[in-house]
């Protein structure tokens, strides 16, 4: 598989889940058995996620720090976290309520209360919480709730699903308000500027392909912010910068039928060589060379693994 962001339609195509609203809200069962669970390599996924683990246990890599979770436990995803299911038990069973980056944004909006999850996001050390009983099978029913209302049609869904978000939202609110107060003021300088810098990258990585812009629009200079995301990821700016681009550009050769030209544009290259260019430096092929193997059915052994940690979903 190529790599880059995920997004909700794709990933619920990928896992042949049905249980999708609009395209913009899935929610469903998982466990080992799920079409293509071991499959997926870290992904930055365009979307805000609850898993709640209700039996087994997991280890998940989230931003290059590795958690391992059991039955009780509540994952909270947003899009900028770097994330990567390394492995499962035998038992392993979850609860999962994804929803589209845009929605849920706009959801937060409409309550001032929600502002607790806009701080809690960013806090990347902290995605992983303890439930007691009765909030585990409160979240479990309100989950099975809205997994139903998507699965019946019926002429009220979308609004019974979005008070049944709400409702999700606000059990899990509870939870989140007890952590915030137990934890800093603030996040650390470092922590806050690398959390900030993936969020421009997703926002600005089409447009935006050097670190100048990045470093100027956090304030900072670029070998203050190189020497920040080293020692955050051990990775470099570039690695985050390019390998998105490369990623993309995998995505709209095999998706769409635009020309290289039409890409080069897209992806704001000064030209259809330098898209070229920098193509071929990733994949070891021309653009052309590439769309036409993925178009025969072939899978695509990249030799330049820079990339790996941006998925995307075939």
């Amino acid at each position: 598989m190529e790599e880059r962001i995920i997004r909700l339609p794709e990933l619920m195509m990928f896992h042949q889940i049905t249980e999708v609203w609009n395209e913009s809200i899935a929610c469903f069962s998982m466990d080992s058995s799920m079409k293509n669970i071991s499959k997926v390599p870290p992904v930055l996924a365009d979307m805000f996620s609850f898993i709640l683990v209700e039996e087994g246990t997991a280890r998940y890599v989230l931003n290059y720090k590795e958690y391992t979770v059991q039955g009780g436990d509540l994952l909270l995803f947003s899009p900028s976290m770097l994330v990567s299911l390394v492995s499962s038990s035998d038992d392993f069973k979850s609860r999962n309520l994804m929803c589209e980056r845009s929605l849920f944004e706009h959801m937060l909006s409409s309550n001032p209360a929600y502002q607790t999850y806009s701080y809690y996001f960013c806090r990347t050390d902290t995605p992983v919480i303890r439930l007691g009983r009765k909030m585990q099978e409160a979240l479990r029913k309100c989950m099975e709730q809205i997994r139903l209302a998507i699965v019946d049609c019926n002429v009220y869904q979308k609004e019974i699903i979005q008070c049944l978000m709400h409702a999700c939202m606000l059990l899990v609110l509870e939870v989140i308000e007890e952590r915030v107060s137990a934890l800093p003021q603030s996040p650390g300088r470092t922590e806050t500027l690398f959390h900030d810098f993936i969020s421009l990258v997703v926002a600005h990585y089409k447009q935006e392909h050097y670190i100048n812009y990045y470093a100027g629009q956090l304030l900072v200079s670029t070998t203050y912010l190189s020497r920040v995301i080293r020692r955050q990821t051990g990775k470099t700016v570039a690695y985050f910068l390019t390998g998105m681009l490369y990623a993309e550009a995998c995505r709209l050769l095999v998706r769409t039928d635009y020309t290289a030209q039409q890409i080069a544009e897209e992806l704001n290259f000064s030209d259809q060589s330098a898209f070229g260019k920098f193509f071929k430096s990733k994949a070891g092929v021309s653009p052309q060379h590439y769309r036409q193997k993925r178009a025969n059915g072939e899978k695509w052994e990249n030799g330049n693994r820079q990339a790996e940690d941006f998925c995307v979903i075939e």
